[in-house]
């Protein structure tokens, strides 16, 4: 029967004897997100894959679940208890309020505005300039204290619902810029044809560090203390290095 429920595999069978894995009869830990490229990607129905799935099966073998969901669900569901670990959100102050966050990342991305080839000039550096211009950014997304800041001053800011939703918009020229980042954007612009036609600006409006959080609460505290201690063991095997190689996401200098 199609469910959007599946087992976290682990790509390597050496995790299995770690101490800090449930045991087999516990019930599994529920961890839920969305689709972030190579990260995490799935769809109702299909189970989902990425670097996060195979991070988690390696760390705690059979006793996690990955589930594929809309993210502003995936992260209500950490926030009432039911799921266990929310996979990939950026650590943003208003987000520590609401969760708990691994000691250390586990990605990171450079988070940038996009325009059509030969505009990528629009974009100086100053968000004051863009005042007037018409702009796009995905709903629900965290660009950086920077943005946040700025925001104020985007006076044609529209949010859309997905990264194809804003290519598409620039595509069109519905908007000028569009802000996202390149892990997400590239296989779309891909998709839609679009990877000669739009082109990254510079600077970056921020680097952003996407994390495992964790449910506010003594069973939350007890299992982010867990997934840390497992992940830093991690972090010094050779597994390591082959799963970001394999997925194609850089792995974090700092991994802070």
């Amino acid at each position: 029967m199609p469910t959007r429920r599946a087992w976290c595999r682990a790509g390597l069978g050496w995790m299995a004897g770690l101490a800090l894995a449930r045991p087999a009869h516990a019930t599994p830990l529920r961890a839920v997100g969305s689709q972030f490229a190579r990260i995490f990607e799935g769809a109702e129905g299909v189970a989902p894959k990425g670097l996060a799935v195979d991070l988690l099966g390696q760390l705690f073998g059979d006793g996690v679940r990955c589930e594929w969901l809309p993210w502003s669900r995936a992260q209500l569901m950490l926030e009432q208890g039911e799921a266990d670990i929310l996979i990939g959100p950026y650590r943003t102050p208003e987000r520590e309020t609401r969760m708990l966050f691994s000691v250390r990342s586990f990605y990171s991305d450079a988070m940038v505005w996009y325009a059509r080839r030969g505009e990528e000039g629009r974009w100086t550096g100053e968000f004051a300039d863009l005042a007037q211009t018409p702009v796009a950014a995905v709903r629900g997304w965290a660009y950086g204290s920077r943005f946040e800041r700025m925001k104020p001053l985007l006076g044609q800011l529209t949010w859309v619902q997905n990264v194809e939703a804003g290519l598409q918009m620039l595509g069109k020229r519905r908007v000028e810029l569009f802000a996202a980042n390149d892990r997400n954007c590239q296989p779309v612009l891909q998709r839609l044809g679009l990877a000669e036609a739009v082109g990254r600006c510079s600077p970056p409006l921020d680097v952003l560090h996407g994390h495992m959080a964790f449910g506010r609460s003594a069973a939350g505290e007890a299992l982010a203390q867990r997934y840390d201690q497992a992940f830093e063991q991690w972090l010094r095997t050779g597994s390591a290095t082959e799963l970001y190689r394999r997925w194609g996401v850089d792995r974090p200098a700092t991994a802070p």
